[in-house]
């Protein structure tokens, strides 16, 4: 039995926000009418609500994780509601009882989450931009000359094609000295990955720096995906080690983390960074997850963290912030961009993909990015 029952996935959950809107649009025809418009609309939501609950109980038992649990939740919102409103829309311009403009406006604000649901599915996944920040050293910092920073982050993508290759094109079209990567590079099936594990290659090698690629691995980069990636590239991997190097008259030390940012190797990794003799260089923390920037020393010594992960936050809520992080830092870093945590700058980049598997892809008010940090 187990075995007929749909695992969950995007046309699963699609088809569970359809089902409850069919349920919910037979119960408003045919609701009675007794207790007027807001006993019709009750009525026909508890006719969706209850087939989108069968749903989700019937994915949970294959697998359903909280990605998944938000995707039919933003589903309900963006498409199932909707559905309703448009039947509703329907009913009222083809009757003939009072409150036809109560009714009206009320199909219109069911109808409005559609159209949001459209854009943040549509459009601002692919609405790049180019992020600028001015970063400001401590004047003990030897050297005169500008750094100037590429960051290309989350591309977590499962099919690398023109979108990924325009991100690209954008970041090199403003010549950085170096790139930094902070992580998650394919999100996708070990058959998928094997796949488009050449195009994405390929994809990889054409970034290039006067002084160099470095990358950190990020929540998606599992088992060997990084090596494979970056093999036969000048992508440089950083696995809690750090490298030197000069840009101009400027000396950088670039220490990149591995994923456990809580690791005794990641804390030698932060100590070297802080704890090294004073020797006027500029010292960098690059990380997937900006947590990391929790585990140091107020003031600590590192001039800056660079970091992805939150893809800032991919859904915010005007006036109340991002709905979910998966970070522990303040839910205004993890928006994204230049901040400070206990004396420290952090960079967090919003990313150029989306999470995927189970999860809604969708962005609003979250739009991705390529970063371009000034320095000094």
């Amino acid at each position: 039995m187990l075995g007929l029952l749909p695992t969950p996935t995007t046309g699963w959950f699609t088809a569970i926000a359809i089902a409850a809107a069919v349920a919910g649009v037979v119960a408003l025809w045919r609701s009675p009418g007794r207790w007027g418009l807001p006993g019709d609309l009750l009525v026909s939501g508890a006719a969706a609500g209850l087939v989108g609950g069968t749903g989700l109980v019937v994915l949970a038992t294959r697998g359903l994780n909280i990605f998944g649990v938000a995707h039919l939740a933003y589903l309900a919102v963006v498409v199932t509601l909707p559905l309703l409103g448009a039947a509703l829309a329907i009913r009222t311009a083809t009757s003939d009882t009072d409150g036809r403009p109560v009714a009206g406006a009320a199909a219109a604000a069911l109808l409005l989450p559609g159209i949001v649901g459209w854009y943040g599915t549509h459009v601002e996944p692919r609405r790049l931009r180019v992020e600028r920040v001015e970063v400001e050293l401590d004047e003990d910092r030897d050297g005169d000359d500008p750094v100037r920073i590429g960051v290309l982050t989350d591309l977590q993508t499962d099919d690398p094609g023109g979108y990924e290759h325009d991100a690209v094109d954008r970041l090199l079209a403003e010549e950085p000295d170096l790139i930094l990567l902070p992580g998650d590079l394919f999100q996708g099936s070990p058959v998928a990955f094997d796949e488009h594990e050449a195009d994405m290659r390929a994809l990889l090698r054409r970034l290039e720096a006067p002084h160099g690629v470095y990358l950190v691995r990020g929540d998606v980069d599992i088992w060997d995906r990084a090596d494979r990636l970056v093999a036969g590239s000048d992508i440089v991997l950083l696995d809690d080690e750090s490298v030197d190097v000069e840009v101009g008259d400027r000396r950088l030390r670039i220490g990149g983390h591995r994923l456990r940012y809580w690791s005794s190797e990641a804390a030698a990794l932060r100590e070297e960074l802080d704890g090294a003799p004073e020797d006027g260089t500029i010292r960098i923390l690059l990380a997937h997850r900006p947590d990391a920037a929790l585990h140091l020393p107020a003031d600590a010594r590192v001039d800056l963290v660079v970091a992805g992960h939150t893809h800032g936050g991919q859904i915010v809520v005007p006036g109340l912030g991002p709905l979910f992080t998966a970070s522990e830092v303040p839910r205004s870093v993890a928006t994204g961009g230049l901040h400070e945590i206990a004396g420290n700058p952090v960079y967090v980049s919003t990313g150029v993909g989306m999470e995927r598997g189970q999860a809604p892809q969708v962005r609003l008010f979250a739009p991705p990015s390529i970063g371009i940090l000034e320095i000094g």
